[in-house]
C-alpha cells in the first residue's frame, strides 16, 4: 500500500500520484492545508483514505499537525511505500516519526523538502 502525506506545494503531486495508481491500490493521504477552503478534489481509482488537516492561520512551515494527527492514525497492516513532501525541517522529522513509530522502511520512502521557511527555491531529499 501507499502513504502519501504533503502541505500544499506537495498538492500537484499528491492529485498526479493518485491519478496513476490503478484501481484497488490502498492508498492513505494525509494532507495539511491552511483550511477547509484550500481542500481540493482528488481523482482516483485506487482504494483512497484521505485525511485533511488544517493550519487555521499558522504560518506555512510552523505548524505540528501533520506529526500530531500521524502520531494518532492507525495505519494499515503490512509493508508499504511512504512519500513525504512539505517543509524541508517538518519532511525530515516526518521521516523519522515514520521509521521509529510506523515501521516505515527507509528504502521504500521518498522524503522531500519542496521549500524551506526564508527560501521558497529550496528542494532537498531526506536520507539515512
Amino acid at each position: 500500500w501507499h502513504l502519501l502525506i504533503g502541505d500544499d506545494t506537495g498538492l500537484p503531486a499528491i492529485a498526479r500520484r493518485l491519478g496513476e495508481l490503478p484501481a484497488g491500490t490502498r492508498v492513505v493521504v494525509l494532507v495539511e492545508v491552511d483550511g477547509p477552503e484550500d481542500e481540493i478534489a482528488f481523482q482516483s481509482a485506487a482504494d483512497v483514505t484521505l485525511t485533511w488537516v488544517h493550519r487555521k492561520g499558522a504560518e506555512a512551515g510552523t505548524s505540528d499537525v501533520l506529526a500530531k494527527t500521524l502520531k494518532t492514525m492507525t495505519l494499515p497492516a503490512g509493508d508499504y511505500y511512504a512519500w513525504v513532501a512539505c517543509e524541508s525541517l517538518i519532511a525530515k522529522a516526518l521521516r523519522a516519526q515514520l521509521i521509529a513509530d510506523h515501521r516505515a522502511n527507509p528504502k521504500w520512502m521518498r522524503a522531500a523538502g519542496y521549500w524551506r521557511r526564508g527560501d521558497a527555491g529550496f528542494h532537498e531529499t531526506h536520507k539515512d
